[in-house]
């Protein structure tokens, strides 16, 4: 394999430097936007690049980080002798928003958002591993797992919610003869990339908990487009929208959290919701979690990565912490809409806050037992970061990140968000580009494309054109990852899918979920899939998505740092 990790940082920056980099890292007063931008590319470039030299001391890292935090979440306790006047009045109105949030007033009477009924209309699995089950399609989870749960009351729970459904019920009578019930201990924990430095670690959820735990995510995710406004499937851009604000105008301050999602104790949320919330918690959690190393470890954050809840929870309890604020200082609450990005912004642990309210927020958040990433937030100066955008004074200065170099695929996607990011600025890289080149079939694309089909090159750069006889649609190869499928019929699924045996209804409910795919069922995702050589024809080569701003510049710029970047000029 190339030695990338050595020879890329050299290449970018003789790249860099003859576009005018001064070689600064680190940003300094009166720096321009391209001084910022390519001082963040060479920062960026292998800032996330996994290689198996490195991978073993990011892992051991993250699990020391792990234990760190679940120590501290066992200690956590509300220190109200310190807590000033300002403080205590944001916090009382805090709990307040949460009480209101799960029990809201309909005609003076308070109902609770979770129930075993709200909760079954969300069932879901996902789409990742689960203990209890070896494969992760939905029919194999549905119809053949052991349905792993901790506690035998939580499937007393299931057996009742699916009681009234004729389908649910005679898969599981079927499921439940051949497979039984597993009581487990809890989570198991593994690694997945971060950066070269640490891990990210993540608890793989025993499949019946997360059959709750994505019922209570719904909820909570329909509770929070209420009642705020925030929709968590399209929050991030109002995230960015708002922080380009703040780096052009100010007025707003983003906020960045350190493990945040593991840093929720058990403590805070006994503190904080209310009882019915807690019992529904700390049923449909793991206790426990099983280390690498085969230890088990009792949690005492109420929920990890892993967990289907465990990002709306976060989202609701910060939102409840800028809403004291807001409340305390008379600040105007005013939630986003269609029309109106709003003057706030929480998607997770990515908070944006108007700047007068940002210090008071930082301190209760710290209070709370978190620890703010002050390296990654922000309230005075040019720029500004949320949810994957860097904004300094408007411009987007992010980076590339490469997260590995060893496939044909992932060269190709390395080539092409370096050739966009050099259109964006207006800088080419010709060295760097020029050396992931070498050894990397010339497979030319149109821009839409996915990044790892090929390489995107403008239309005039072309050596040759075939065009379709019908729709004179230009012809060109692409290439796509192979997803394994297998045909859903009992013979098949016996020889094919592990442990597979006859359930109709199983079958019967994938197909009413949509999770079949021409009657087939895909039995795993691979990180590292095979490809395969596919032809398709393209009616507009050089057509710029919306997504990139400027877009009339950025197409000429496009085209001509491409035919630079990749030496066909």
């Amino acid at each position: 394999m190339r030695d990338y990790a050595s020879v890329l940082p050299v290449l970018l920056e003789a790249d860099l430097f003859s576009a005018g980099w001064c070689g600064s890292l680190s940003p300094y007063p009166g720096i321009s936007s391209e001084q910022f931008a390519m001082g963040a590319l060479r920062r960026s470039l292998l800032k996330k690049f996994i290689s198996r030299n490195t991978e073993e001391a990011a892992n051991s890292s993250a699990l020391e980080l792990f234990l760190k935090i679940n120590s501290e979440c066992a200690t956590w306790f509300m220190d109200s002798s310190s807590t000033t006047e300002i403080e205590a009045i944001a916090l009382g109105e805090a709990k307040d928003f949460i009480y209101r949030f799960f029990y809201p007033d309909n005609e003076n009477e308070f109902t609770p958002i979770l129930s075993l009924l709200t909760i079954s209309e969300g069932f879901g699995f996902g789409n990742g591993a689960n203990i209890g089950v070896k494969t992760t399609d939905f029919l194999s989870k549905v119809g053949t797992s052991s349905l792993a749960s901790t506690s035998s009351v939580l499937y007393d729970y299931f057996a009742q919610a699916i009681s009234n459904d004729p389908i649910w019920s005679d898969l599981e009578s079927i499921r439940l003869e051949h497979r039984g019930v597993d009581i487990v201990q809890g989570s198991r924990m593994s690694f997945v990339p971060k950066t070269t430095e640490i891990s990210r670690t993540i608890c793989t959820e025993p499949l019946l908990n997360m059959l709750f735990q994505q019922g209570i995510k719904t909820v909570l995710e329909r509770r929070l487009r209420q009642v705020s406004g925030i929709d968590l499937t399209n929050q991030q851009s109002k995230n960015r929208a708002l922080a380009r604000l703040g780096s052009l105008y100010g007025g707003y301050g983003t906020i960045d959290l350190s493990s945040a999602s593991d840093s929720m104790s058990l403590g805070l949320v006994r503190e904080f919701f209310p009882s019915n919330v807690v019992r529904w918690l700390e049923l449909t959690r793991s206790p426990v979690t099983t280390l690498p190393s085969g230890s088990v470890e009792k949690l005492h954050m109420v929920s990890s990565m892993g967990n289907a809840f465990t990002f709306p929870l976060q989202t609701v309890f910060f939102l409840c912490i800028v809403y004291g604020v807001y409340r305390a200082y008379d600040i105007p609450f005013m939630r986003p809409s269609r029309r109106s990005l709003g003057n706030f912004a929480v998607n997770g642990d990515d908070i944006i806050v108007e700047d007068q309210a940002y210090d008071l927020v930082c301190k209760l958040l710290v209070k709370c037992g978190f620890s703010v990433n002050v390296d990654k937030s922000f309230n005075t100066g040019l720029f500004r970061e949320s949810c994957g955008r860097d904004y300094f004074h408007g411009r987007n200065v992010r980076g590339v990140y490469f997260k590995r170099l060893d496939t044909l695929c992932d060269r190709y996607s390395a080539i092409n968000r370096l050739n966009v990011w050099s259109a964006e600025h207006g800088i080419p890289l010709p060295h760097t580009v020029g050396f992931l080149l070498k050894g990397t079939r010339f497979l030319p694309i149109p821009f839409d494309e996915d990044d790892s089909a090929g390489i995107k090159i403008p239309y005039r750069a072309l050596r040759r054109v075939d065009r379709c006889r019908h729709t004179n649609g230009i012809k060109y190869r692409y290439y796509e990852p192979i997803i394994p499928a297998i045909l859903v019929d009992d013979v098949t699924l016996q020889k094919k899918l592990r442990g597979w045996f006859n359930n109709q209804p199983a079958i019967l409910l994938s197909a009413l979920a949509g999770t079949l795919r021409s009657g087939e069922v895909v039995p795993r995702q691979h990180d590292r899939p095979q490809i395969r050589l596919r032809t398709r024809y393209s009616s507009s080569w050089d057509y710029i998505p919306f997504v990139h701003r400027y877009c009339g510049a950025f197409g000429d710029r496009w085209k001509s740092v491409s035919e630079i970047n990749l030496h066909l000029s």
